[in-house]
């Protein structure tokens, strides 16, 4: 055996064992900081209220999408940019695309839950031009919105194979 085989090598930065401080771990953040459980708690719960949301605006919006005026499904129309807006915002206040995608997937799951006929015969979003500018019109609202939000990292990290930043 060579002296060289019993040689370790450090693989911390400035020979600080991984996690200490000054030293950028893993899981660490720009900066080195590393998520507290507190952050993880609060950005869970961050989620699951723009998933709360999502529901609550697809439940609302099914049974408010049917009023016309006339033959013009006027509340459709109205709803179709507020779907935008949730996810939109949603998006820019959680600083990804999957806080965009969180509320829009809940509400097109509720939106189609509320379209499927019951064996009863109950039918809450129907097969009406108001029933299809609401779903229709809200998922490609809802994709559009979620495609427009920035990602938070540098253009093209995907193509590249960098590590995304993270917020910190």
């Amino acid at each position: 055996m060579d002296e060289d085989d019993e040689a370790r090598v450090s693989l911390a930065k400035d020979d600080l064992p991984p996690g200490a401080a000054g030293g950028a771990s893993a899981a660490g953040g720009a900066g080195g900081r590393a998520e507290s459980p507190l952050d993880a708690l609060v950005t869970g719960a961050a989620y699951a209220a723009l998933g709360l949301l999502g529901g609550v605006f697809g439940l609302v919006g099914s049974y408010a999408q049917e009023w016309t005026a006339g033959d013009v499904p006027v509340t459709s129309i109205v709803l179709v940019p507020l779907v935008y807006a949730m996810t939109r915002l949603a998006g820019w206040g959680m600083g990804g695309k999957i806080g965009a995608a969180v509320p829009a997937v809940v509400w097109g799951v509720a939106v189609i839950v509320m379209s499927m006929q019951r064996p009863e015969g109950d039918l809450v979003v129907p097969g009406t031009l108001a029933g299809y500018v609401y779903i229709v019109g809200g998922m490609v609202a809802a994709g559009i919105a979620v495609a427009r939000v920035p990602s938070p990292g540098p253009a093209g990290q995907w193509l590249t194979g960098r590590a995304a930043r993270t917020r910190g």
